[in-house]
């Protein structure tokens, strides 16, 4: 096993260093407007833990988005072809 074999590291270099703004922002909307589909307490909070553990910033922010409930609706079928 290497000492990057966890949940957080590589996901994390992806949202740091391989996304742009433009996808971090994507990636923050998808994910707050997810959660705001019907995702409750207590999975709703194990879910900001979960992303904050990938990204401190991008969890904060999508926590953020989903507690004022400011983040857009997925498009029903989106990424269905």
């Amino acid at each position: 096993m290497r000492c990057d074999d966890d949940d957080f590291t590589q996901p994390g270099i992806l949202v740091r260093r391989v996304f742009d703004d433009g996808q971090r922002n994507q990636l923050v909307d998808q994910v707050a407007g997810s959660l705001l589909g019907g995702v409750r307490s207590p999975v709703l909070e194990h879910a900001f833990d979960y992303w904050k553990h990938i990204d401190a910033d991008i969890g904060g922010r999508i926590e953020e988005k989903v507690r004022r409930g400011s983040a857009p609706r997925p498009a029903e079928g989106m990424g269905e072809r």
